[in-house]
C-alpha cells in the first residue's frame, strides 16, 4: 500500500485528490443527527476561520484544517490516518471507527461534512494535551496550547463583534432526514450529579439512550468525574442553579442569574464546557416571572421545563406507579403531536424505574435524544427566547 503525506499533497495544490482521499478515509460514516450546529472556533487568543460542529451533543472539528492550525502532521494510508505532533501521535482507523494510541485501542466516531472529515475535539485534548473550552451562551469553541494570554471570558469579549456577526451563521442546519417512524423523546434528570449518576449512565448506555442532566453546582463540584463521563458520552449538560433553596435562588432576578453563572463556572471547571440550557428550581412557574426571565435569558440562557412529570421524587417506593404514570403521560403527549420532555431525578429510586421505561419506549420506537443548545425551549411561560 502506497503511503501518502497529506500535507505535502495539499501544498502541491492537489485539492481534489486530497478531498477524495478524505472522503474515502471516512467510510463508513457515522450516522448523523437530524441537525448539526456549526460553531466558530478560536485558537489561543484569536478566532480562526474554521467551523467546528456540534453533532448529537459532541463537538467535532475538521481534520485537515485543524491539523494545519495546530501544526500537527497528517499522513498515512486511506485505511490508517496518522495524526502526529512533536511528542505524541494517534492512528485513526475510519473503517473500524477506532483510534490507536500506542497499543491502546479506543472508539472514535468520525463522519464527513461538506467534504471535510470530522474528528471529535476530545481527541486533541486526550492525545496532544490541548485545552478545550466550549461556551454555549455565545456560542464558541476555543482550543488552547498553553500560550494563550486571555481568559475564556476575555477572549469572548475581545471577539464579541465578530462572534455576533457570525451568530446568524451558526444556526442548526438540516442534515439527513430521520425516518418517518422516528419518535424523539427528551429524558431529563434534575438535582444531580449524585452518587447514583454513574449508575444512571450505565442504564442509559444499555439502551443506547442519551439524556439531559440539569445539575446543581455543588453536585458538580462533588462528582466531577461523573460530569466528565456524561459529557464525553454524548449526554447534554444543563444548569439547575447552586442552592435549590427557593428564598435564595428567587431572592431577586440578579440572584437567579448569579446562581446560573456560578453553576456554569462549576461545569466548566469540571468538564471544560459551558451550556446555555437551564432549568430553575421547582420549575419556572410561578416564581420565574417576566423580570427574572428578562434578566437571565438576556444573558444567553435558554429556559426549559417539562411536559411529563414522573413524580419519582414523590413516590420513591411505588416504582410501578411512577412507570405507569410516565408511560401514560407520554402516550397522551405523543397523540397531541408534541415531543415529550420527561422530568426525572438523579436519585436512587429512579434506578428502579428507568430500565422498564427505556425498555418499553424503545420497543415503541422512541429515540432518546439530548436537548440541543439551539432547540426551541419548552417551558411553562411559552417563552421561546
Amino acid at each position: 500500500m502506497k503511503r501518502i503525506d497529506w500535507q505535502r499533497t495539499w501544498k502541491r495544490g492537489g485539492l481534489l485528490t486530497l478531498m477524495a482521499i478524505m472522503l474515502l478515509a471516512a467510510v463508513p460514516q457515522m450516522t448523523k443527527a437530524a441537525t448539526v450546529r456549526e460553531l466558530p472556533l478560536g485558537y489561543n487568543d484569536e478566532l480562526t476561520g474554521i467551523k467546528a460542529e456540534m453533532n448529537a451533543g459532541t463537538l467535532y472539528v475538521p481534520l485537515r484544517e485543524i491539523s494545519q492550525q495546530l501544526h500537527l502532521k497528517v499522513s498515512g494510508t486511506t485505511e490508517k490516518i496518522v495524526l502526529a505532533g512533536s511528542k505524541h501521535s494517534v492512528v485513526i482507523v475510519p473503517s473500524e471507527q477506532t483510534a490507536l494510541n500506542g497499543k491502546k485501542s479506543m472508539p472514535l466516531k468520525t463522519y464527513v461534512s461538506a467534504g471535510r472529515t470530522m474528528i471529535p475535539v476530545s481527541l486533541l485534548k486526550g492525545t496532544f494535551n490541548f485545552g478545550i473550552a466550549y461556551d454555549a451562551t455565545v456560542p464558541v469553541v476555543r482550543i488552547t496550547s498553553g500560550k494563550q494570554k486571555l481568559s475564556l471570558q476575555s477572549f469572548v469579549d475581545q471577539s464579541r463583534a465578530a462572534l455576533n456577526n457570525d451568530r446568524g451563521k451558526t444556526e442548526e442546519k438540516p442534515q439527513t432526514e430521520k425516518p418517518a417512524s422516528s419518535k424523539p423523546i427528551y429524558l431529563t434528570f434534575d438535582d444531580g450529579p449524585t452518587a447514583h449518576t454513574n449508575e444512571l449512565l450505565d442504564i442509559l448506555d444499555q439502551y443506547d439512550a442519551k439524556a439531559t442532566f440539569f445539575m446543581l453546582g455543588t453536585g458538580i463540584a462533588s462528582y466531577p468525574k461523573a460530569v466528565q463521563r456524561l459529557v464525553k458520552s454524548g449526554n447534554a449538560a444543563g444548569l439547575h442553579g447552586m442552592t435549590h433553596v427557593k428564598n435564595k435562588f428567587y431572592a431577586s432576578p440578579a440572584s437567579a442569574l448569579e446562581e446560573m453563572k456560578q453553576d456554569n463556572e462549576a461545569l466548566y471547571k469540571a468538564a471544560g464546557v459551558k451550556t446555555a440550557l437551564i432549568r430553575t428550581p421547582y420549575g419556572s412557574k410561578p416564581y420565574f416571572t417576566q423580570s427574572y426571565r428578562d434578566k437571565v435569558l438576556s444573558a444567553g440562557f435558554r429556559l426549559w421545563d417539562w411536559n411529563v412529570d414522573s413524580e419519582d421524587w414523590k413516590y420513591k417506593t411505588d416504582h410501578q406507579k411512577v412507570i405507569r404514570s410516565v408511560l401514560d403521560q407520554i402516550e397522551t403527549i405523543e397523540k397531541q403531536g408534541t415531543v415529550p420532555v420527561v422530568l426525572m431525578h438523579d436519585q436512587k429510586a429512579t434506578l428502579q424505574v428507568l430500565p422498564e421505561v427505556l425498555k418499553t419506549l424503545s420497543a415503541e420506537g422512541f429515540t432518546f435524544e439530548v436537548i440541543e443548545q439551539g432547540a426551541t425551549p419548552v417551558n411553562f411561560w411559552h417563552d421561546k427566547r
